[in-house]
């Protein structure tokens, strides 16, 4: 995993862009690139404080925006171009949407939401594997 790029975002968070770039064949890669954005999470984002306990409780003070783009079976001679249109892609469709003021907070209510409608993804697993 090689770091790309680092963009800081006018709404304070940090876009860094790795290559995880592979070779499948001789003369093939698959071109991979990921984007993450760390975010703290805050309490003014809950509209109460168990909320807020809830959320940190599972995933701590921070979580993690992931998104990646790939294209495999990419040839040799192509690598470079299908690696800066994947970039370009990301930039041009995702980067107006991850430097909105309110991405942090809707992304942390979005995860509240889904712990609320799936509380059976978030359990600690109840029948652990039998020591050996």
């Amino acid at each position: 995993m090689e770091l790309i790029e680092t963009i800081n975002l006018p709404n304070g968070l940090t876009l860094t862009i790795y290559d995880l770039t592979r070779r499948i064949a001789a003369d093939t890669v698959k071109v991979e690139l990921s984007f993450q954005v760390k975010i703290e999470v805050l309490e003014s984002f809950f509209a109460s404080p168990a909320d807020y306990l809830q959320l940190k409780n599972i995933f701590g003070g921070e979580l993690t925006y992931d998104h990646k783009l790939e294209r495999s079976f990419v040839s040799d001679a192509e690598e470079a171009v299908v690696h800066s249109e994947l970039l370009e892609t990301f930039k041009k469709n995702s980067l107006h949407y991850l430097s909105s003021p309110n991405f942090a907070r809707k992304m942390a209510l979005s995860i509240l939401r889904d712990i609320k409608l799936n509380p059976f993804k978030y359990q600690k697993n109840p029948y652990p594997e039998p020591a050996e």
